[in-house]
């Protein structure tokens, strides 16, 4: 059998797969041994793919804030993306999730890369929304009036790690209110997820300190960016309730800190 007719009828039985899962883009939660794809279209347009073992469907989870790491199982929360369905032609060999939240974990797993197998993969394209502007750009401050404002940054499972570009820009504009409207008060709380969860039979809770140590951590940035010392009242909380965002990950977004101005 022929490469380029082995990957149509892979399309065609993950279309079919595809028709029920897209339906609602419901949420997916499971653990998963990742594999990357060696694709050549370009810088970074290797594919990283998980299967969710009690579908055997495999899923397109390059879209990620985090990268997997080869050899470290994953937990993958996402939504199917509607809008990129599969009967398109899938440029990974896998439904894509997006949003999608990628949480290196620390078991182990064997590692495995696949050839392109005719797969294009995707052109690396920098999103203009998580890229801060050049140092010798003149900033530009919010202008008055100012009113309490909250920002919330999410984080992947058992990280305290501030993930590259979508927690700089975040913090980037909190830093910016705060030099501009000089608040009374920076209130930082963290959260962590501590009731165990059990997916895919990994039992999965989250440290009584990571509350603590995320929100220490946000406060040290935002600190470097010019809050006072006077400013800033770092407090933390266990399970807190999701976000109220329907389009978002519910469980991904219990695991954040808050930040509130009070003026």
């Amino acid at each position: 059998m022929s490469v380029r007719l082995m990957r149509l009828l892979g399309i065609i039985a993950l279309a079919g797969v595809a028709s029920a899962t897209l339906a609602g883009a419901p949420a997916l939660t499971f653990v998963s041994c990742p594999v990357y794809r060696d694709t050549n279209n370009g810088r970074k347009s290797g594919c990283w793919l998980a299967t969710d073992e009690s579908s055997g469907i495999r899923y397109d989870i390059t879209q990620g804030r985090t990268k997997p790491q080869l050899g470290h199982e994953v937990l993958v929360e996402g939504r199917a993306e509607v809008k990129n369905t599969i009967l398109k032609g899938s440029p990974c060999g896998g439904i894509p999730l997006a949003p999608v939240v990628v949480s290196v974990l620390s078991s182990l797993c064997p590692s495995f890369m696949l050839p392109a197998e005719g797969y294009p993969g995707r052109r690396f394209v920098l999103d203009p929304k998580l890229v801060l502007q050049p140092a010798e750009v003149p900033e530009a401050l919010p202008p008055p009036p100012y009113a309490p404002r909250t920002w919330s940054i999410e984080f992947t499972f058992q990280s305290d790690f501030l993930q590259y570009q979508y927690s700089e820009v975040i913090l980037d504009e909190v830093g910016r209110y705060i030099r501009a409207s000089h608040p009374r008060e920076v209130a930082v709380v963290g959260y962590a997820v501590t009731r165990p969860r059990i997916i895919s039979e990994h039992v999965l809770a989250e440290t009584p300190e990571l509350a603590r140590d995320r929100a220490e951590m946000v406060a040290l940035a935002l600190r470097r960016l010019g809050a006072t010392e006077s400013m800033v009242h770092v407090s933390w909380h266990e399970n807190p309730a999701p976000l109220p965002d329907p389009q978002g990950l519910p469980e991904v977004s219990r695991r954040r800190v808050d930040i509130r101005l009070a003026y």
